[in-house]
């Protein structure tokens, strides 16, 4: 079995403030809510969405599916806050160790 990440790495706390909807006046969110037991990794990189449009990565957020409560995947179009900054989720991945249908960690993408 693969250990799950310890929580003596997952040093950060994140708010998260999940997208529901664009609505007739703007976009909609859930209530914030408080996540712990995460690790925020500034990162600069160049991704190219499905248009080939370059998209630059700022930050991965590595949330464990053990260690981190409540651990799930977080949507895109949400606002994490994180350092007094307000970064939008462009893509979660699910990351599999090796049981395949339960996510070892989730890393997001944060613009």
């Amino acid at each position: 079995m693969i250990k799950p990440i310890p929580e003596r790495l997952l040093i950060h706390t994140i708010q998260y403030e999940e997208f529901t909807r664009d609505g007739a006046f703007g976009e909609e969110f859930k209530p914030i809510v408080t996540i712990p037991f995460v690790l925020v990794q500034p990162k600069t990189q160049i991704r190219r969405n499905d248009a080939g449009e370059e998209i630059e990565i700022k930050a991965i957020v590595f949330i464990d599916a053990l260690n981190t409560p409540n651990a799930q995947p977080l949507k895109e179009k949400s606002k994490v806050y994180f350092n007094n900054r307000e970064w939008r989720v462009k893509s979660c991945e699910s990351l599999y160790a090796l049981n395949p249908t339960a996510p070892h960690h989730y890393e997001v993408m944060l613009t």
